[in-house]
């Protein structure tokens, strides 16, 4: 048995578990006998008077048909159900048992030992898939990396081939990006720390302010060099990716074409067609100081304004003069045909 929609434990409406549902029970099956041991049934105080104000959630109500009880025992369980159509169904209202033990004193808190679980490394909210914060789940806690002179490419690198993320770029931990961490800075770096574990290097720390999170970019395995500004992916300014920003690569005359060639490889789109230096606006960018295109994130010089260099797939080739002057040779010799043979076919259908 059980009293719902009331409130509290001993208020509500009776149901009762039959085969394995719980139904409601008739109200005239109830007398005021088995109203008070349903009440001592359930550990409540004796039946009170007061109108009772049920609850309803507003959901669907239940579809099984209510009970009737026959021979209400002085203990209800031996009740015998029988299945019944009325439409008003037991309200009961039971007092609230009183308490006759004492209080428990309190006890003092029990000191629970720390989560534990694998130390988890991970970079977040930065623009590639291999770049962000350097956040560490570890001891049960959950917290950002402070920046600090410990935080060198040494580390950095360790931290990026731990996330298959190639080795760190520019940076090194000390970036400073646009928006926050969402958590607290909680770990330090130890020093030295060369020959220890990778989560070994890591101290917790209490929270200061002004504290600086690490800011990690590794190379991974994202594109860090794009054409942008295009009609298509193929067409655009060379940009490389510097900083947490996105910039135009500033290009010397006799490196623009092999940087073209490399970059139209890299993304698939064929050949170079064309590279065209634009003066005009000019634009803030960068120089790479190696001839290879892919190793420019880690090896770029400072800002200046440069031009742009825009580069561009092959152009579809156009349809050979020859091969139109032989189209239309073909249609005039299909036309000849046409005009010698066709009245003497037409004739011979037509006998047949």
């Amino acid at each position: 048995l059980r009293l719902t929609r009331g409130g509290c434990r001993c208020a509500g409406m009776l149901e009762v578990m039959w085969k394995g549902r719980w139904s409601r029970v008739c109200r005239d099956s109830v007398s005021k006998a088995g109203v008070e041991s349903i009440c001592q049934h359930l550990g409540c105080g004796p039946p009170r008077t007061e109108p009772l104000q049920l609850i309803f959630s507003g959901g669907k109500e239940p579809r099984t048909q209510p009970l009737w009880c026959h021979r209400m025992l002085a203990n209800p369980a031996g009740c015998h159900w029988v299945p019944a159509n009325c439409t008003e169904h037991a309200v009961l209202a039971c007092s609230e048992p009183v308490k006759t033990t004492p209080e428990p004193q309190p006890t003092a808190p029990v000191t629970t030992p720390e989560p534990t679980g694998p130390a988890r490394l991970l970079l977040v909210d930065g623009d590639l898939g291999c770049s962000g914060f350097v956040e560490l789940h570890m001891q049960g806690l959950q917290g950002v990396v402070a920046s600090s002179p410990g935080m060198g490419p040494e580390l950095a690198t360790r931290i990026c081939q731990a996330l298959h993320c190639g080795t760190a770029i520019d940076g090194h931990g000390h970036a400073k990006p646009e928006r926050e961490s969402h958590l607290p800075v909680r770990w330090e770096v130890v020093k030295p720390c060369e020959n220890l574990p990778l989560h070994n290097c890591f101290n917790r720390t209490r929270a200061r302010r002004g504290e600086t999170p690490a800011f990690i970019i590794c190379s991974g395995s994202w594109p860090l060099q794009r054409l942008a500004n295009g009609p298509t992916p193929c067409q655009g300014d060379i940009e490389v990716f510097h900083e947490g920003q996105w910039r135009v690569l500033c290009d010397s005359r006799a490196r623009r074409a092999e940087r073209g060639r490399q970059l139209c490889q890299e993304l698939r789109c064929g050949n170079l067609s064309s590279s065209v230096e634009i003066h005009d606006p000019p634009s803030r960018g960068v120089t790479c100081r190696v001839p290879t295109l892919r190793l420019c994130p880690a090896n770029l010089g400072p800002l200046q304004t440069c031009s742009r260099t825009r580069d561009s797939k092959p152009h579809p080739t156009s349809v050979a003069a020859g091969t139109i002057v032989s189209i239309c040779l073909a249609l005039l010799l299909f036309g000849i045909l046409m005009l010698i043979c066709g009245p003497p076919a037409y004739r011979r259908l037509m006998k047949r």
